[in-house]
């Protein structure tokens, strides 16, 4: 028996419309259901309590403090030079080592000197003899002429000679003094307790007088130089010799010394409008500290023992019209509200002066507080 192909055909299209029908309703049902689930984990979410930190509001005193750059300097610098020229014989120095004052830095050929002073000495034995043989003929004709037996013209001449040898035996004297000072200066010594920092010539080379040979320095004891700011400098009573400040260095994390100020300049620069101050320190025990090395130089110009409340910069958020409020969390409620704050100057680098608005006690939420809203469970951990 054979079936119309028609009735078949509509039978079969029927079957899958339902089917198509079926799968779409199931497929709607689910993706309402998995709606339903993330809008329920959404507000599962938003009402689960958010994690914040707080610090409870203490009043303390306020030290406004200022750091400044400086280079570190030596607190004696020399470049050492021969008075006298020649030819190098020896070099006892080492770059970095410690030398003692009187120490032999270099040693020019003092030969030449040597012969030069024989010479002088030889000379300065005949201008001797002549001037006791000028003092003898002296003191024969001076007793003639007072006897009146030589006549004028024999004393002068006797006198004149005895002028002339002792004048012979003082030049060659003073030649002799000149000389054996240029000896000593054949000989380069350490001028105090310092450092060899640089070598300019090498040994036997041929020496200029007056040419640098060496730069030397002490740092046992070091200076600082910084430039302070002209409305620093005006503000500080204390600006005065002697002023205690605390020096750190970039390459010393977590170490300071103190130091005191030596003097500074009366006379801003122009550029920048800073005045160049020198602070004396005593080389740390602990570190090495060398010269063109930088340092933060920490100055009080003014210290307020009055107690003020301060608070983190992060606790801070702008509001509607501008001003300043914080969040302020209570511990029944579990939940933070804010509240208006009126601040004054930065306290230090990170921390802002709180003028009205809070009291002690309060607690205060200064990580996360540009998330937070009304009403918003929160969970917290203080910091201190």
């Amino acid at each position: 028996m054979k079936l119309n192909k028609k009735i078949i055909t509509g039978i079969g299209g029927g079957i899958l419309a339902v089917a198509v029908i079926v799968l779409v309703s199931a497929a709607g049902a689910r993706k309402k259901e998995a709606a339903k689930h993330q809008n329920q984990a959404k507000m599962e979410f938003k009402n689960a309590p958010r994690p914040v930190r707080f610090e409870r509001v203490k009043a303390a005193p306020l030290r406004l403090e200022r750091s400044f750059p400086g280079i570190v300097k030596a607190s004696e610098e020399t470049a050492l030079s021969f008075r006298v020229g020649g030819p190098l014989t020896s070099v006892n120095v080492m770059l970095g080592e410690p030398v003692k004052e009187g120490d032999l830095l270099m040693q020019i050929d003092p030969r030449d000197f040597e012969d030069r002073i024989a010479a002088l000495e030889a000379q300065l034995s005949g201008a001797m003899a002549m001037q006791q043989n000028a003092q003898q003929d002296y003191k024969r004709i001076s007793g003639l002429f007072e006897q009146k037996v030589v006549p004028q013209s024999d004393y002068d001449r006797a006198k004149s000679g005895l002028d002339a040898a002792e004048a012979s035996v003082k030049s060659i004297n003073a030649q002799l003094q000149m000389v054996r000072h240029a000896l000593d200066d054949t000989s380069l010594r350490a001028p105090y307790d310092g450092t060899v920092t640089e070598q300019l010539v090498e040994n036997h080379e041929m020496v200029k007088s007056g040419n640098v040979v060496l730069r030397y320095h002490n740092i046992q004891t070091l200076e600082i130089v910084a430039n302070i700011p002209e409305n620093e400098v005006a503000s500080s009573a204390a600006m005065k010799e002697g002023m205690q400040v605390l020096v750190s260095f970039p390459s010393l994390r977590g170490k300071s010394y103190e130091a005191r100020l030596k003097e500074w300049s009366t006379k801003a620069d122009p550029l920048t409008r800073t005045y160049a101050s020198t602070f004396v320190l005593p080389a740390p025990e602990d570190a090495l500290v060398l010269p063109g090395m930088t340092a933060n130089v920490d100055v009080a110009p003014n210290r307020d023992q009055s107690l003020v409340i301060t608070v983190p910069v992060s606790a801070l958020v702008s509001d509607e019209q501008g001003g300043s409020s914080v969040w302020v969390y209570d511990e029944g409620k579990g939940s933070a509200a804010l509240r208006n704050v009126v601040v004054g100057g930065l306290a230090g680098s990170s921390r802002v002066v709180v003028l009205k608005g809070l009291s002690e006690g309060d607690r205060v939420v200064v990580t996360g507080s540009r998330l937070l809203h009304d009403r918003l469970p929160l969970k917290t951990a203080a910091i201190r």
